[in-house]
C-alpha cells in the first residue's frame, strides 16, 4: 500500500520507482534555470523563447508560417466558407460561384474597360466571334470589305 502521510514508512521499490520520474515535481514556483537553447531529444526542458520561435501559436491570428506547408499529398478538408478574398475556399464554393464554366452564365462580367481577345471560330449561331472573323463573313454595312464570291439572287 502506498504511503499517505509524511510520517509512514516506504519500501525501497517506493523510492526506486518514483526516482525513476513516476511521480509529478513540485518545485513551489521556482522556474528551471540553465535550459540547452537547442533541444535535440524530444524529452529536454526547451525555453518558451524556442517554443515560440519554432511552433506556430494556433490561437494567433499573427502567428506565421516561415515556409510552405508540404502535405505530402494529403489533403485539407472541412474548411468553412471563406470570410475574405485571400481566405481558401472548397471546390464546391468555388463550382458554386463560377457556375458559368462548363454551363450557363448568369449575371454580368464587369470589365472595367478590358477585352475579350483570342476567340476562336464561331461554332453555333450564339458563339461570340471576333471583328476579323465578322469581316471573313460578313458584308459591312459602310462598304470597307468586299463580297469574294457570287451574289445568287434566287433567279
Amino acid at each position: 500500500m502506498p504511503p499517505s502521510e509524511d510520517g509512514d514508512v516506504v519500501t525501497k521499490f517506493y523510492i526506486d520507482s518514483k526516482s525513476a520520474g513516476e511521480s509529478d515535481l513540485n518545485m513551489n514556483g521556482h522556474s528551471v534555470r540553465n535550459v540547452n537553447q537547442n533541444p535535440i531529444h524530444e524529452d529536454e526542458v526547451v525555453l518558451k523563447q524556442w517554443i515560440e520561435e519554432h511552433f506556430l501559436d494556433r490561437y494567433s491570428p499573427a502567428s506565421k508560417m516561415a515556409r510552405d506547408l508540404n502535405m505530402d499529398a494529403h489533403q485539407v478538408t472541412y474548411l468553412k466558407e471563406p470570410e475574405h478574398d485571400h481566405r481558401a475556399a472548397t471546390k464546391g464554393y468555388a463550382d458554386a460561384k463560377l457556375s458559368f464554366l462548363g454551363g450557363d452564365m448568369q449575371g454580368d462580367i464587369a470589365m472595367d474597360g478590358n477585352r475579350i481577345r483570342h476567340l476562336g471560330e464561331p461554332l453555333h449561331d450564339s458563339d461570340a466571334l471576333c471583328l476579323s472573323s465578322a469581316n471573313d463573313y460578313y458584308l459591312r454595312r459602310d462598304g470597307a470589305n468586299w463580297m469574294r464570291t457570287d451574289l445568287s439572287l434566287g433567279g
